[in-house]
């Protein structure tokens, strides 16, 4: 038997967690592109700020009725899948622009991605305008798209961490570089678990934000997720000097 307790505890902490990475973690990013002008800075920076510190809080709060109305929650939500459909989308277009470069597939799929994220969000809204937990074809062709975003992002980034392996021992890589593929691939595959799970649970469960398993286990993939993205972006002194010893 699940602990309610526990289970709102795991849930919170983790939420907080990924809030909190996601906030810093883009607005350290955002400022970076304000001063290199570089656009997969800003793209990066603007997904974890939209996704994890404004369109994941402002959906949950929705689907938990946080608000005093149906109409003032369904604005909430409508907001948060705006968020995260703008946030995902700036996540293919940084994986297609940064692993992809030049590759004509690549930016398909961003196209493709950003008619999908149109087509759901409108559709959502002439299915129910955003009201209640409800779900239907344009509900789940926007959240399969979005995972798929952090699915594509995780799998370029373990590609380019095994590829500079093979370069790190002919010494022709910082290893500190190198581990950041492999802690960007951790983090982006524990959003993508996040997403999975909801999924899954979605097809499963009536009330998904009543069901204890999925709380769990979308908090602990948020609190996996926000460790190697800290590390990643922001790592700390001693972090950074325990490679500089390696090289």
């Amino acid at each position: 038997m699940v602990d309610p307790a526990r289970v709102d505890s795991l849930l919170g902490l983790g939420a907080l967690a990924m809030v909190a990475v996601d906030a810093v973690v883009g607005v350290r990013l955002l400022l970076l592109a304000q001063r290199t002008r570089e656009l997969p800075e800003a793209a990066l920076g603007a997904a974890f700020v939209l996704l994890g510190a404004i369109g994941y809080p402002l959906s949950t709060a929705a689907r938990r009725g946080l608000l005093p109305t149906d109409d003032s929650n369904a604005l909430l939500m409508a907001v948060g899948f705006a968020a995260q459909n703008l946030a995902c989308l700036a996540i293919y277009w940084m994986t297609a622009r940064t692993f992809r470069a030049g590759e004509r597939w690549a930016r398909g799929l961003v196209v493709i991605a950003g008619l999908a994220f149109l087509t759901s969000y409108v559709g959502h809204a002439l299915d129910s305008g955003f009201r209640g937990d409800t779900t239907g074809s344009a509900y789940y062709l926007g959240l399969v798209t979005r995972t798929g975003a952090f699915a594509w992002t995780c799998f370029e980034s373990l590609r380019q961490y095994t590829r500079a392996r093979r370069r790190l021992a002919l010494g022709l890589v910082d290893p500190l570089v190198a581990n950041r593929f492999l802690l960007f691939g951790l983090g982006t595959g524990g959003v993508f678990a996040a997403f999975a799970i909801f999924l899954v649970a979605q097809l499963l469960e009536a009330k998904v934000a009543e069901a204890g398993w999925v709380l769990a286990a979308t908090g602990a993939a948020g609190l996996f997720a926000a460790v190697p993205t800290w590390l990643a972006f922001l790592p700390p002194p001693f972090y950074r000097r325990w490679f500089e010893a390696r090289a």
